[in-house]
């Protein structure tokens, strides 16, 4: 090395010959030029630190303003466009979206929250109680309903049935028009009594029907006056002071009109003479302004509009009403009918045996029945079941009583409830009906004629398909007699009717 640095050939190097094989060595091991800026860092100033550091953070800034905006964009496109627009049912190419799914759903919990609300004001102590707390339920869920993904099966389920009605129309022979959905509104909305049409036709009673309407009528007259006087004596009731639907009105979903109630502090005048029917003009002018208030009390509440009323509750509705009128023409105010008493039990061997028992003479079948039946609703009344229609009972049940003379008793059987044994006491091949009889006749067809055409059509939906239930227990027919040990006073529901006619 000291040679190739300080020497060759000719003897020792000159110094502009020794710096040019120092630069050599020095390429060779890997380094660099020796010129003065090739070894040192340029210095950057404080102000260029700081403009570098401001230019960061506003990019920085940026990047996360956009990603907020494309956030708010995306929630947003969800919450008002796609969310409002899924569609959780179809029936036959015709889409039920979330956002007419929200609406109805308001419409049904704010009719509930107002109907349990006027009962409460008809109640006194746990019992008005019980009513105001399914009120404030109701409109508890209400709140949580718009933007809701919650899906309520019974809700939706109405929704599907509204469009199998709405197109079904032609195969009875049925179109809607305008008018209908105007008569419709002006039935609802206007005075109990008026000079409106009613929405289905009205048959003339058969006499044993119209003895009952009369009996039913004293007796409601009676119970009126009753009501008055306690109404008199009692203490104040609270009520709301603001009800979405006017007194006498029929609320949208076909449920029975109950009249907004009074403070009984403050008892209504006694009326000085006869009442006037309104005639159909002053009917549908009351009908119009009623509706306009319902409007202004509950649409805004609902999300709905006008137009949103007619063609998610009264298009249905009609059309629903008007199909059940044309399968119902001829149900009639009369029919077959038994009068019988059964016995029901779990197995087989036991009701065999029950069987052998009634065999013996002087055996009784009502002695039998309170000590070994298990429908715990005729039972204490020794299995009476009244007076009962074929289409009332299961097939196997009817089969089997109809097939009896009035004092016989079939050998044992089995339907979905258990094994009976039945007791035939009378018998009339036309025996006038009962309203509930009849609107159960009604019902049953109806509901026939919904099934098969669910079956027909193609529909999917979101609603989670029912799991097999278990068993449920027997129902009594409608005209049976209440049970010897139940409490003859029991909560009702929205829908249910207060009236019931006449034992026969």
């Amino acid at each position: 090395m000291g040679e190739l640095i300080g020497m060759n050939k000719r003897g020792p190097l000159g110094k502009e010959q020794l710096g040019s094989r120092i630069e050599r060595v020095r390429r060779l091991a890997g380094g660099h030029p020796t010129a003065p800026s090739a070894g040192r860092r340029r210095r950057i100033s404080r102000r260029e630190r700081e403009a570098k550091r401001q230019r960061q953070i506003r990019w920085a800034v940026g990047i996360a303003a956009a990603l907020a905006v494309v956030v708010l964009v995306v929630s947003a496109t969800n919450e008002y466009f796609i969310k409002p627009r899924t569609v959780l049912a179809s029936v036959n190419g015709t889409d039920i979206r979330r956002r007419d799914y929200w609406k109805v759903r308001s419409m049904n919990l704010i009719q509930e929250a107002s109907q349990y609300q006027q009962f409460a004001g008809f109640v006194q102590g746990d019992q008005q109680t019980q009513y105001l707390q399914l009120a404030a339920q109701r409109r508890a869920e209400l709140d949580d309903v718009w933007g809701s993904t919650d899906l309520d099966d019974s809700t939706l389920q109405q929704m599907i049935d509204d469009q199998v009605f709405l197109k079904n129309l032609d195969e009875v022979g049925l179109q809607l028009e305008d008018q209908d959905i105007d008569d419709y509104i002006a039935r609802q909305f206007g005075p109990s009594e008026s000079g409106l049409a009613s929405a289905s036709p009205t048959p003339t009673l058969i006499p044993a029907r119209a003895e009952w309407a009369t009996q039913t009528a004293v007796a409601g007259e009676a119970t009126a006056e009753a009501s008055k006087a306690a109404a008199r004596a009692a203490a104040p009731v609270p009520t709301s002071a603001m009800l979405p639907f006017p007194p006498d009105v029929v609320p949208a979903n076909g449920a029975t009109p109950i009249a907004t109630p009074s403070s009984p502090s403050t008892p209504a005048a006694e009326p000085t003479g006869p009442a006037t029917t309104p005639n159909a003009d002053e009917a549908r002018a009351t009908a119009s302004a009623n509706f306009e208030t319902f409007g202004d009390n509950v649409f805004e509440e609902a999300h709905m509009s006008r137009g949103d009323y007619e063609r998610l509750i009264a298009r249905p509705a009609v059309a629903r009403q008007r199909i059940a009128d044309v399968l119902n023409a001829d149900v009639g105010q009369s029919a077959e009918q038994v009068h019988a008493a059964h016995v029901l039990v779990s197995t087989s061997d036991l009701a065999q045996d029950i069987f052998n028992r009634l065999q013996q003479p002087g055996a009784d079948f009502s002695a039998i029945a309170r000590e070994e039946s298990t429908d715990q609703a005729t039972a204490g009344n020794g299995g009476d079941l009244g007076w009962f229609t074929r289409s009332e009972m299961v097939a196997p049940f009817a089969e089997a009583a109809f097939a009896l003379d009035p004092g016989s008793i079939s050998e044992p059987f089995q339907t979905e409830f258990g094994w009976h044994i039945v007791q035939v006491i009378e018998r009339q091949d036309d025996r006038a009906m009962t309203d509930e009889q009849i609107q159960k006749v009604q019902d049953a067809r109806l509901q026939e004629w919904l099934d098969e055409r669910r079956a027909g059509m193609n529909i999917e939906s979101d609603i989670d398909a029912t799991p097999t239930p278990f068993a449920q227990p027997f129902q009594p027919p409608v005209d049976a007699p209440p049970p010897a040990t139940e409490a003859t006073s029991a909560m009702g529901t929205p829908a249910a009717s207060p009236a019931a006619s006449p034992a026969p």
